[in-house]
């Protein structure tokens, strides 16, 4: 008994530590592109650490004087650039350089976290498959059973051109939704191979729990339907569709963390439900990971993605509230006051971090 305790003990904190690298990775990413855009544009960079706190490791470019550190909070990291965060300029600093150099910079930190996000999606649709709604029943009154080639086992890729993509189980609901009562082209996969059907809507009988006709005044009960049950399954798709589909399900993630933002604004998703913080997210990545390497990489593809739209956000002391700062100073012509915009940044991360850890303790009490 004791024996099986320390067992699960030891294997929840080895998907928590596994959660922990897929996070610090992440980050990496992140700070990665910062780095590789400073250093293609000849910005000066004084330090690129992985985590917070007191250095443990550190290591010193005698070329060009770049410090790499390791610390021990593994909760972040960041890229130092030489007078990013000091009070006026000189030759050489961060802000020193022309605007449109600082906007790639602090632009490309996202951008390779979407980047790898859908590096990881590709990956995924290779090797696990991706979510897709596949043909089940087929109702033998149907229009489409007599007369279109839709069968049961189709993998539905796509409706009227347009890419289908399930992240969340009513995305499925959604996408039928919007086809008319004129019916659609599918695009399916059949034995692997594509196969593009016409399926027309027709009148279904209303059923009831014990599969028996509905009936009023003796007349049939009908609706529009498609005519087959749809259910969900994991799709592997060939290296280049998967390649090319990821791009689409990868903007996709965007738009619906976006449709998510706008919302939490709104009232309609509330907070205390549906946000975290980091031990939120390493408890799912941690989750996910129990599930497979497929679930897992799912969610840090989201994760990914998400990281990115968040730090375009234009929130004190994130990306998108320093790009909105230069794009200010660009319009301008002078660059703004060093010393408020540094307490803008450093009052909104306080806040940043008290949101984070709120979210955390009320995800653990709820």
């Amino acid at each position: 008994m004791i024996g099986a305790t320390f067992g699960s003990v030891m294997e929840t904190i080895g998907y928590v530590l596994l959660a922990l690298l897929c996070l610090m990775a992440m980050v990496i990413v992140h700070e990665f592109g910062h780095y590789l855009a400073g250093k293609l544009l000849g910005f000066k960079i004084n330090e690129f650490a992985i985590g917070f706190g007191p250095r443990i490791i550190r290591i010193k470019n005698k070329k060009n004087g770049e410090i790499f550190s390791i610390r021990p909070f593994p909760l972040g990291g960041f890229c130092q650039f030489e007078g990013e965060d000091e009070e006026g300029t000189k030759e050489g600093d961060f802000n020193s350089q022309p605007p449109w150099k600082r906007l790639i910079v602090l632009f490309s930190g996202a951008f390779f976290n979407f980047l790898s996000a859908i590096l990881i999606i590709t990956f995924v649709f290779t090797f696990y498959g991706q979510i897709l709604p596949v043909v089940g029943n087929v109702a033998e009154e149907s229009y489409i059973a007599q007369e279109t080639d839709i069968r049961e086992g189709d993998v539905i890729i796509s409706v009227n051109g347009k890419q289908i993509n399930i992240l969340m189980q009513n995305d499925l609901v959604n996408a039928f939704n919007k086809i008319g009562d004129e019916g659609g082209t599918f695009t399916v996969l059949r034995d692997g191979k594509k196969k593009t059907v016409y399926v027309q809507k027709s009148d279904i009988y209303q059923r009831d729990e014990n599969g028996e006709i509905v009936c009023e005044d003796g007349v049939p009960v009908t609706y529009k339907a498609f005519g087959f049950t749809v259910g969900l399954t994991y799709q592997r798709l060939g290296f280049f569709t998967s390649l090319g589909r990821s791009f689409g399900y990868s903007f996709f993630m965007v738009w619906k963390i976006l449709w998510s933002i706008g919302q939490l604004f709104t009232g309609a998703i509330k907070f205390t439900e549906s946000a975290g913080g980091p031990i939120t997210i390493i408890s799912t990545m941690s989750d996910a990971a129990r599930s497979g390497a497929g679930t897992l990489a799912y969610v840090v593809c989201l994760i990914s993605a998400n990281l990115a739209v968040m730090n375009l956000l234009p929130l004190p002391a994130l990306d998108g509230s320093r790009m909105l700062f230069t794009i200010i100073e660009w319009i301008r012509k002078k660059p703004l006051n060093q010393k408020v915009e540094s307490i803008i940044h450093l009052v909104g991360i306080i806040v940043l971090f008290g949101i984070a850890i709120f979210a955390d303790v009320f995800q653990m009490i709820k």
